[in-house]
This record gives structure tokens, C-alpha cells and sequence, in this order.
């Protein structure tokens, strides 16, 4: 005795009506990956570099093109100040500071340890100056103001730093001060560098208008960028170089052209002019001779 079927219940699909369906998503998944194979950047064969560590990465896809000991920390310097200028730029967006905010400086500031705008005590800065002084020239001296407008003390700041490194999967990072002044415990990995770099640049892209020209003048201050590149490479969108006894010679650079946008950060580096110079090298290889 046969079975009815039961009230309501779904009609079966014949496995051969389905067959052609297979076959056309299958065609078209191989066509996909075919088209990627193809169009995706080839990786990068690196000449020689006196860098210990390196990390080029494509801005756009944030694949990494190269990578010459990426994941080993290591003593950051003023690297350091991309994060420090990050969480400044979000207060601003946030509404929690502004551009034209001002601090007063005081000797505490003045008279910080590392590197220097060279600021006095008494002197009014404001926050777009200090952001100037801070990735362009380095100062620690703005830094400090920066992170006395920002948060309670230097050591919340820093718990801030290091909940946004968790944000952005920087695993292989730690911050123990906002300047990058070597000290223990405070490291990054030239991966994690090109972490925040991207992100930076994908979330601030104000930030270039500091980075891309060689000197700014703001207020009656003259702000020059130390990084060598700007203005003379125009590639080159500058972005944060770093130097210290323990950190060796470093920088990171975002630079453009009708091939894409790239990321190069070179870690220990043997001289301030090899660092610059072996970015050119790789800077070639990813967009033409300059």
C-alpha cells in the first residue's frame, strides 16, 4: 500500500535539475580565483638591505608583500609617536579635543627626555601645532603636552595605547611610555608597525597633511619633517622615522603612485642614510624608478 504525501509537505528538487546549478557556481568560483591569481600583487624579492627587520605592505589589501623578520620585537623609538598621534586624532574626531585647543607649556614638558621641538617654558601651543611638532619633528616636548590634554596622567595614556593595540590585533606590540624613549617592556614588530601605519592613514587621512610636506608653518612656529624622503621623492608621503641607542635606525614610509599605495617599514637599519636609501630601493621595485 503506497504512502500519501503528507499535507504541505516540500517538493524534492531531482539531484539533475541541480546538476547545472553545480556546475555554474563551480565555473564561477573557479573564474574568481583565476582573476585573483592574476591580479594580486607578486610577492617582493627584496635586495640586499642592512635592515634586521622589514615589512612592506600593500595599503589597500593590508596583504604583506615582504617580510624579513616581521614578527620579532624590538625596541620601536619614535615609531612610537604613531600611536600617540592616533588617539589624538580620535579625541579630536570624537569631539573630546580640538584642533585649536592650546596647552601651556611647562618645564616638565620643556625638558623631557629624547628628542625635542624646543619648546620653553610659558610658551601656547596649540593642538594642531603640537601634532606638527610631534610627527613631523619628532619632539617629545609636544608629546608630552599632547598627552597632558588627553588624559588624567601619562600612565592612563599609555593603558590607552596598548587597549588600542589589542584593537588592532597588534599582538607582538607593548607600550610603556608615549615617546618611544627606550625602556623595558616597550616594544613592537615591524608587522604591527604597518599595522597601525594602514590604519592611521585609512582612518586619519589628515594625518598626510603633516606627513607629505617638507616644513609647515603654524602660529609663527616653522615645523620641519625629518623625514628625509618628503619633498624629494614624490612618492613619498613621509610618515614616522625613529631612532635610539637600542632601536638602531628606523622608519616607517607610505608612499603612492598609479600602481597602488605601500607601506615600508625598515627596523635597525646600520645608518640614518641606509634607512632612506634602501626605502628608495624598495620603493622602485613597488612603483618605478622615482
Amino acid at each position: 500500500m503506497s504512502r500519501k504525501k503528507p499535507s504541505g509537505a516540500p517538493n524534492k528538487v531531482p539531484r539533475r535539475a541541480l546538476l547545472p546549478l553545480a556546475i555554474l557556481l563551480a565555473a564561477a568560483l573557479l573564474a574568481g580565483v583565476t582573476l585573483w591569481l592574476i591580479l594580486r600583487p607578486a610577492p617582493l624579492e627584496l635586495p640586499y638591505l642592512t635592515a634586521r627587520r622589514v615589512v612592506v605592505m600593500d595599503v589597500d589589501s593590508g596583504r604583506i608583500l615582504a617580510d624579513v623578520d616581521g614578527d620579532t620585537p624590538h625596541s620601536p623609538a619614535s615609531l612610537t609617536k604613531m600611536m600617540t598621534v592616533f588617539l589624538v586624532l580620535d579625541d579630536i574626531e570624537s569631539g573630546k579635543l580640538s584642533w585649536e585647543d592650546t596647552c601651556t607649556v611647562t618645564p616638565a614638558e620643556a625638558f623631557t627626555l629624547g628628542s625635542k621641538y624646543g619648546m620653553r617654558p610659558g610658551q601656547v601651543f596649540t593642538v594642531r601645532e603640537l601634532v606638527a611638532g610631534a610627527i613631523m619633528v619628532s619632539g617629545c616636548d609636544c608629546i608630552q603636552c599632547l598627552v597632558k590634554l588627553c588624559a588624567p596622567s601619562e600612565a592612563d595614556f599609555v593603558a590607552r595605547m596598548n587597549e588600542k593595540a589589542a584593537q588592532l590585533g597588534m599582538e607582538g606590540s607593548h607600550f610603556v611610555n608615549p615617546t618611544g624613549i627606550d625602556a623595558s617592556g616597550h616594544y613592537m614588530t615591524a608587522r604591527d608597525v604597518a599595522r597601525l601605519a594602514r590604519a592611521l592613514v585609512r582612518e586619519h587621512p589628515e594625518i598626510l597633511d603633516f606627513t607629505s610636506v617638507p616644513s609647515l608653518e603654524l602660529g609663527g612656529h616653522t615645523f620641519q619633517n625629518i623625514h628625509r624622503l618628503v619633498g624629494r621623492d614624490p612618492r613619498v608621503k613621509g610618515l614616522k622615522t625613529g631612532t635610539t641607542t637600542i632601536g638602531g635606525f628606523s622608519v616607517c614610509t607610505y608612499a603612492e603612485g598609479d600602481r597602488g599605495r605601500y607601506l615600508v617599514v625598515l627596523m635597525d637599519s646600520n645608518s640614518d642614510a641606509t634607512r632612506f636609501s634602501e626605502t628608495v630601493a624598495i620603493l622602485d621595485l613597488l612603483l618605478g624608478e622615482g
